[in-house]
């Protein structure tokens, strides 16, 4: 599909080259995809396929991306192998690039990249620093310095930055937020943004039932008890969150949206994590030491946290690549009051980090984000675009879903199943007409960047969003920006009309490929 609206859009208005955006590093925050930086290994045939993958999944430009010759091994011996392997192309490619680093943000440490490097203070030989943990700080390599855009570090205390919501502009240079994707296959390393996308879907929302589940009491903990937890849980802000104790060493947690717990250090490949019925899963962390000491093994190492909890369908997990010493760790009040601000996931776990250069590692898709918290209403039925009105909009893409009695409707179509017989028919269209409330319509634009011109840029991210005709899961700004139909694909169709709101602008030299370690991003 792509390849072909590249050759009707050559026809029409000549070639052109990936531009940045424009935006102000004042405007620009963690959800916007260029604000990302992404690692693959080149060793790795199956990192370079993610990497791919990965690009298309979220409309990320190529020049985002960065292919390092790297060990496939989970450990490295050294600072000096990480240096060389990770830190180092990173910050030449930073100092070779700065148009391109003054937009990131956040670094994505891909699939088949190494976790960890070097032995821990305490307890060595067990793991060792993260590698996520020392990208997150490129000034320095200093052991165990705080993260002082932690809201938690620096007076006036609290659980999100004082100044509010942090931009390229107020994030502190040379630091970035982090998190790694990663698993035993490349497949299930896929899940991770997958699951990430269903959450993030404007039309998700967390069930009635659907819990926090907490357990913040161990004979291990000082005082008996991870006293953040505690204070986040018994926190006046967060009194929206359904908070609902169990046991973590003995119980399971179904269904909860949130688990966090403490302090088992492994045996969680024993089925504790897979509680039902399932809720949205979409972040787990136990407060433990070597919780994230592989990513790629349930059994290895006696069956650490984060892998069995990605294995058990969380969309992400947190957890301590060594021995991180007790107790300062991310702070699950900030956490939580980032992700309910609607913030992505990768900065929520950076603002809870207090720590650069240490152990706390994230393991899931960084640009997830909720869009509905506990305390929001869920999406109307008949609703496609959950914009709490059931319109034209939604009566175009009724009108692609319908195809008559028992003949099953792709999952998209699933809010005009009325009756929940899994098709899309008359019955269901009569319950239409009785919920239509009417409203005006919001037209696709096509201005991806909203930069108010619709340009060669908006075209790069155009393809990437690309499907076959009918009606397909597309990420929530695509639908937005290119059904200018309203018929649930980005098509032709879509492009024929995008065509008359396209201004041209003089082509751009193309990007030299040695910009990406000396390597296209297809070596």
């Amino acid at each position: 599909m792509r390849s072909l609206l590249s050759a009707v859009l050559v026809s029409a208005i000549g070639t052109g080259a990936s531009v940045a955006l424009g935006v102000d590093p004042s405007a620009r925050t963690a959800d916007m995809p260029d604000s990302w930086l992404v690692l693959y290994n080149l060793n790795n045939p199956d990192s370079i396929a993610w990497a791919e993958w990965y690009r298309e999944q979220r409309s990320i430009p190529l020049e985002n991306f960065l292919g390092l010759d790297a060990s496939n091994q989970e450990h490295l011996p050294n600072l000096n192998a990480a240096s060389g392997q990770i830190l180092n192309p990173v910050e030449d490619f930073f100092e070779a690039h700065p148009d391109i680093e003054e937009r990131i943000m956040g670094i994505v440490l891909g699939f088949g990249l190494p976790s960890h490097f070097g032995n821990p203070p305490v307890i060595p030989d067990v793991g060792g620093f993260s590698v996520a943990n020392a990208l997150q700080d490129m000034a320095d390599t200093t052991i165990w310095e705080a993260n002082l855009d932690c809201p938690h570090m620096l007076p006036p205390y609290g659980m999100l930055p004082p100044g509010g919501r942090l931009t390229k502009a107020t994030m502190r240079a040379q630091h970035y937020m982090v998190a790694q994707i990663d698993g035993p296959t490349l497949e299930e390393a896929k899940q991770l943004t997958l699951r990430a996308k269903a959450i993030e879907n404007s039309c998700h929302f967390f069930g009635d039932d659907e819990v926090v589940a907490f357990d913040y009491l161990d004979p291990v903990m000082p005082g008996d008890e991870w006293i953040w937890l505690q204070r986040a849980v018994d926190h006046e802000d967060l009194q929206d969150v359904p908070w609902e104790s169990f046991d973590a060493d003995t119980e399971q947690s179904p269904n909860d949206a949130f688990r966090f717990g403490t302090h088992d250090v492994d045996g969680w490949d024993d089925g504790r994590l897979y509680g039902e019925p399932a809720g949205s899963r979409a972040l787990a962390f136990n407060l433990n030491s070597w919780g994230a000491t592989t990513i790629r093994s349930c059994t290895e190492e006696n069956g650490r946290y984060v892998p069995n909890a990605l294995a058990a369908g969380y969309a992400a997990a947190i957890g301590a690549t060594g021995e991180p010493q007790c107790c300062v760790c991310p702070f699950p009040d900030t956490l939580m009051a980032a992700l309910r601000e609607g913030w992505t996931l990768g900065e929520a776990f950076y603002l809870a980090n207090p720590h650069d250069d240490w152990m706390y590692t994230i393991v899931g898709d960084p640009l997830l984000t909720i869009p509905r918290w506990f305390s929001e209403e869920p999406p109307l039925r008949g609703d496609v675009n959950c914009d709490s009105m059931i319109n034209l909009r939604d009566l175009a893409g009724f009108a692609a879903c319908i195809k008559g009695p028992g003949r099953t409707v792709h999952p998209v179509c699933n809010p005009f199943d009325f009756d929940e017989d899994e098709d899309c028919d008359l019955l269901d269209f009569r319950a239409f007409q009785q919920n239509y409330t009417g409203g005006p319509l919001t037209p696709a634009t096509g201005d991806y960047d909203g930069n108010g011109i619709v340009d060669l840029s908006d075209f790069n991210t155009f393809q990437n969003c690309a499907t076959v005709p009918g009606p397909t899961t597309v990420a929530d700004v695509c639908d937005d920006v290119f059904d200018f139909d309203f018929d649930l694909d980005i098509d032709l169709e879509d492009f024929f009309r995008m065509q008359h709101v396209l201004v041209p602008r003089e082509p751009q030299p193309a990007p030299e490929q040695s910009l990406q370690s000396q390597q296209p991003l297809h070596p």
